[in-house]
């Protein structure tokens, strides 16, 4: 299976579109504003997944691309446009370490826990420069290192077989020092704002298992973990998220940070 497909086969598997994306809508809203998208802006959304910030920015005037790898989220996107009635937004298929734009595309570039799974990092962070006009902006969202998907995919990796060849985890894309790294000279102004979204749930152990059938990252992860260890897997998972289960509002926190820049 090559890397296109297995990435396709991720994002495929279980519901995203239904049971975990809506969760993350506040969080696009927030991205759009941090990047102060206006009418006049040519904005693309890379690795769109079912357009929530696409939308979103397509809602407040600007000319939007939303682009993303798997044509099934592309396809959800577009139906979820059709509802919002925004019917100008451009669609294409794509992958964010090699974009199909020209040079200085774009005023504004967007992603939105989306380019952070794109490897080798930093292909995608040259990417994202190099289709933003000089004095052009960039804006990510990312999951904090010390957020709860990072718990969970520490939680995780102890029950995986050793992989020399694993990427960067994508929770980097959370941490400062690495982003200015990343970006480097690229960029000026940059800055870092701090969110947070609520995954509505009963209990730790509901939310295990919303997240052990319904997100592909977690399905496809898991046909590599020994069947006899999935009731450790599951009871350490479920510890592992009690950390962030607030029982006042029935909700787990997940901590988010937006990155903010002008390119060059």
């Amino acid at each position: 299976m090559s890397s296109k497909e297995h990435v396709q086969r991720v994002w495929t598997a279980g519901s995203y579109a239904d049971t975990i994306g809506p969760s993350f809508l506040s969080m696009a809203a927030h991205l759009v504003d941090a990047a102060a998208v206006d009418t006049d802006d040519r904005v693309v959304d890379v690795a769109c997944g079912t357009g929530n910030v696409a939308i979103t920015a397509a809602r407040r005037g600007a000319q939007v691309t939303g682009l993303d790898i798997t044509p099934e989220m592309l396809a959800d996107a577009r139906e979820n446009a059709a509802i919002a009635g925004v019917d100008d937004i451009e669609w294409r298929e794509g992958d964010a370490t090699a974009l199909p734009f020209e040079d200085d595309a774009f005023d504004v570039t967007l992603s939105c826990v989306g380019h952070v799974f794109a490897t080798p990092p930093e292909a995608a962070a040259s990417e994202l420069l190099r289709v933003t006009r000089p004095g052009g902006r960039i804006a990510f969202s990312s999951w904090t290192p010390r957020s709860v998907v990072p718990a969970m995919a520490k939680t995780l990796q102890a029950y995986l077989p050793p992989d020399p060849d694993a990427p960067p985890p994508p929770f980097l894309w959370g941490d400062e020092e690495v982003v200015r790294e990343r970006l480097a000279d690229g960029v000026t102004d940059l800055s870092f704002e701090t969110g947070v979204v609520e995954q509505l749930s009963l209990s730790p152990s509901h939310s295990w298992e919303l997240v052990r059938s319904q997100s592909g990252l977690f399905i496809v992860a898991l046909e590599d973990v020994d069947e006899d260890d999935y009731p450790a897997l599951s009871e350490d998972m479920s510890a592992a998220i009690e950390e962030y289960f607030d029982e006042s509002r029935n909700a787990i926190s997940m901590e988010y940070r937006i990155t903010t820049a002008t390119v060059d």
